[in-house]
Parts: structure tokens; C-alpha cells; sequence
């Protein structure tokens, strides 16, 4: 069940707008990230749709499951998912100040679990390297748990939009968002091989991203922290 509307306190705003700030920052940092390094590759051209997201991120150049991979920017890919992995995890942390009871427990519970799946991503990379070491099933654990994590938040987190003082379109938008990228998670496995390999892992990843954004940018609309940063507390709010 949802919690209750609530008035938002000034505390509660300024709490809402940095975990906004931190959503917002880890989406851009991921798809800026994910554009250069594809841009970056030239040995052949990076493919969407043939490609992995992971793929960027490895750091050994020749043939790689039945793929050519070579990203001089590997780095910053992986770079990336880490950047993503705190901001998303310290976003959730924040929320579940706003939130109250199982609601904050649970949002704060997979914030933590999805932190964790993008640091594993971008510590332990897809790459000949790891297969060989036998520790690929980390990256594949830790991207699984960062996508099934943040779109778990992307719902979770929606269903508050009263509390959050969102607007009911964006909080369902970030609902069916959140749906469409577990759908795909769970699918994914059925439906390998039958459709490009980068296509349904982006579908699963850029929905999450999308709910990033637009919920983000609602609760800065709504919370206006500039605002909150001229202005000066009451008496009542000091005490």
C-alpha cells in the first residue's frame, strides 16, 4: 500500500532535490560515457543493436564471443557504471529519508543491491580475461542486479509520487517504465537468439535511464533548489 500524501518539509525538500540531482547526474554520466566510447570505436564500428553495453567496457581488443570487440575507451565506460552505481545507490539512500516505514526500507534495500550490481559491472568488465580467470559470472551477476535493480527502484520509488509530490502521470510513467524493464530482464533469456543481442539489453537498460531523467527532473521542478538555497529557513524549521 502507498503511503499517505504528506506536505513535503523544507528538510524533506532538500533531501528530495539532491537524490533528484544524483539521479539525474548518474543517467547523464551513462549515456554521455556510452555515446564516446561507442564513437570511439572504430575497429569495426560499435553496433546498438549487435553489441553489448558491456562490450565497451572491455578492455582487450580481438574476438570475443563470436564478436569483434575493441574499445579504446574502456576506462570510461567502466568508469561509468561505478559513477552510476553511487549516484543511483546514494539517490535511494536520500528517498528513503522522504519515505517512511517498509516503503523506505525497501527502496533503500535495493538501492543498496543495485549500487553494488554496477560497481561489480565496472570492476569485473566482460572481458577474454575474466572468462578465463573464471570470473566472468561476476559481471554478468553484477549487471543483472544493476538492471533489475533500478528498474525494481524505477517502481518502487513511483508508487510515492503523492508523498514525493510528483505528478500522477510521471509517477505511472515511471511505474510502466520500470515494468517494461523487468519484462524484458525476465524475457531476455527466451528470447536470445532470435533478435539482435544489444537490442533487448538496451531496452532493459535505457527505460531505467529514461525514468532517471524524467523523474529527476520533475522533483527538481517540484522541490526548485535553487530556491531552497537563497532561501533562508524559518524560526520554526531551525528548532
Amino acid at each position: 500500500m502507498s503511503d499517505r500524501p504528506a506536505t513535503v518539509s523544507r528538510s524533506a525538500s532538500v533531501t528530495l532535490a539532491v537524490a533528484a540531482i544524483a539521479l539525474v547526474l548518474g543517467a547523464l554520466a551513462f549515456i554521455v560515457s556510452e555515446t564516446l566510447g561507442a564513437a570511439a570505436w572504430t575497429t569495426p564500428r560499435y553496433s546498438y543493436s549487435g553489441n553489448y553495453v558491456s562490450d565497451l567496457g572491455n578492455p582487450q581488443c580481438g574476438a570475443y564471443d563470436g564478436r569483434m570487440v575493441c574499445s579504446p575507451w574502456h576506462m570510461l565506460m567502466n568508469s561509468a557504471f561505478f559513477v552510476q552505481g553511487a549516484l543511483v545507490g546514494c539517490a535511494a539512500w536520500l528517498l528513503g529519508r522522504v519515505l517512511a516505514g517498509r516503503s523506505r526500507a525497501l527502496v533503500r534495500g535495493v538501492g543498496v543491491i543495485t549500487a553494488v550490481g554496477f560497481v561489480v559491472t565496472g570492476v569485473v568488465p566482460s572481458s577474454p580475461q575474466t572468462a578465463a580467470q573464471g570470473t566472468l559470472w561476476l559481471h554478468y551477476l553484477g549487471a543483472t542486479l544493476a538492471i533489475a535493480g533500478t528498474n525494481t527502484l524505477a517502481i518502487l520509488v513511483s508508487r510515492q509520487w503523492r508523498r514525493l509530490q510528483i505528478p500522477a502521470p510521471v509517477g505511472g510513467l515511471g511505474v510502466g517504465l520500470g515494468a517494461v524493464g523487468l519484462l524484458v530482464t525476465v524475457l531476455w533469456p527466451a528470447i536470445f537468439g532470435l533478435v539482435p543481442p544489444g537490442i533487448p539489453e538496451r531496452v532493459a537498460v535505457y527505460v531505467f535511464l529514461l525514468w532517471q531523467l524524467c523523474f529527476g527532473g520533475f522533483a527538481l521542478h517540484v522541490t526548485q533548489p535553487m530556491r531552497l538555497l537563497l532561501e533562508r529557513p524559518s524560526a520554526s524549521a531551525r528548532h
